[in-house]
């Protein structure tokens, strides 16, 4: 690691050992780390559930910007039409 990453590190690690002298940051940490902890135990225990639910939110992200780039060109397509209009007056 070179002496500018280190510092990075160091300084980031620093940040964060402050940062938990406060105790609802502490408090807020554990919370957080308990969540994570409890998310990666069922992906663990159930990854095809994990995986179906991925699939559905892909599926939902792609219906979603099909829906957008429709949008898109419908706007894009009343621009041109406005322009045209503009150009033959």
């Amino acid at each position: 690691m070179r002496l500018w990453q280190k510092g990075i590190v160091i300084g980031a690690l620093t940040g964060f050992l402050l940062s938990l002298i406060q105790k609802d940051e502490r408090q807020h940490v554990l919370d957080r780390s308990k969540q994570a902890t409890g998310k990666m135990k069922q992906v663990y225990q159930h990854p095809s559930d994990s995986v179906r639910q991925l699939r559905m939110k892909l599926n939902n992200i792609m219906v979603n910007m099909d829906k957008f780039v429709q949008q898109l060109d419908q706007v894009e397509q009343k621009i041109d039409e406005r322009i045209e209009d503009k150009n033959e007056q």
